[in-house]
């Protein structure tokens, strides 16, 4: 039976799911809310090519503010009178920049975190065997280099209001599979990018500096703390890994990462090696990018993931993942138009 899903947000993860999710016949709805930046039309024109290569499948949109415990209700009502039933339900939306949950703090807390109730809550009200998806991340283990690597099992160590909200979601999931009965996860997704990432992240903004400046588009690029390492998947995989756990046999929480440590400076390496450049000519210290309590170093250990559902971390190494992103860019930058979205390496 043909099956409906709901993936809240617009964001890189929830392009990248709608991806997969079509290209298994899904119906597929995304939500959004007011916002002056967002253009859901040309949002939805990157799934063109998947409506036409899998005509079983479908795509629409829904009104969901995830701030708003009634929004969140009626956005579910609206999608049962159309689809008949929920599948799943992933939530994706948040507040996902670490820096800024430092300006915005309460809202943070309320994004990231009481959304999670809001829709649990709805769910459990009209729709309670939707199997429920929450995105935990990393952020919530605090990068002690004395503790990596982090498992299920870690202790959590909140440094950010981001992180306080997500660790809040995330229980709030857990209580309602254990109260309720009900199908909820959530994964601690550790560092995760793909052609969707964009420069608000340090991942986009060292991509999109080194286009720029390669096309002396720009002559430096400003960053702030570049000592610390981090564990770096393709956002593909991770999509990939939060559907394997829907279709999972029961409900089971996973550490979402390759379990190898990438220093700030690979990155750069690697993006101004694209073009032949040395970064260090570039880069340029500013000190308004650094964050309050810093986390220093975060490594998964996904020994659990793929021992259960058997995925496969590390199937592309970091330099050809910043490689196939910079080529993308390097298209937008030009000005190339209607670029399509070459995913050969998603094949599970």
């Amino acid at each position: 039976m043909q099956k409906t899903a709901i993936i809240t947000g617009m964001g890189m993860d929830a392009k990248t799911l709608s991806h997969i999710l079509l290209s298994k016949d899904y119906h597929v709805v995304l939500t959004y809310r007011r916002n002056t930046l967002l253009d859901v039309s040309k949002v939805l024109s990157v799934f063109a090519a998947d409506l036409k290569k899998y005509p079983k499948s479908s795509l629409r949109t829904v009104f969901m503010d995830i701030t708003d415990q009634n929004s969140i209700a009626n956005g579910i009502l609206d999608v049962l009178r159309t689809h008949k039933t929920i599948d799943e339900f992933y939530h994706l939306a948040a507040m996902s920049n670490v820096g800024d949950s430092f300006k915005s703090e309460i809202l943070a807390v309320t994004t990231n975190g009481h959304s999670a109730f809001y829709s649990l809550d709805a769910l459990k009200r009209y729709s309670k065997g939707t199997r429920f998806y929450f995105a935990n991340t990393s952020e919530c283990f605090g990068g002690d280099p004395a503790r990596c690597p982090f498992n299920e099992d870690s202790p959590q160590e909140l440094r950010s209001p981001y992180s306080w909200g997500k660790n809040l979601g995330a229980n709030i999931t857990k209580y309602f599979r254990q109260t309720y009965d009900m199908y909820a996860c959530f994964g601690w997704l550790f560092n995760h990018s793909n052609i969707y990432r964009d420069s608000s992240f340090f991942f986009g903004r060292v991509i999109e500096g080194a286009c720029r400046i390669a096309l002396e588009k720009q002559n430096e690029l400003k960053l702030g703390n570049l000592e610390f390492w981090r564990d770096e998947h393709l956002s593909d995989f991770g999509c990939e890994m939060m559907w394997k756990m829907l279709n999972n046999s029961a409900p089971k929480d996973y550490v979402i990462g390759n379990g190898q440590a990438n220093h700030g400076k690979d990155y750069l390496e690697h993006a101004f090696g694209y073009f032949g450049l040395d970064w260090k000519n570039y880069v340029v210290f500013d000190e308004s990018r650094l964050r309050p309590n810093e986390v220093v170093k975060l490594v998964a250990d996904p020994k659990r993931a793929i021992e259960d559902l058997g995925w496969k971390p590390n199937r592309i190494n970091l330099q050809d993942h910043v490689y196939l992103v910079t080529d993308h860019f390097l298209k937008k930058e030009k000005g190339e138009r209607d670029i399509p979205r070459e995913d050969p390496l998603l094949k599970f």
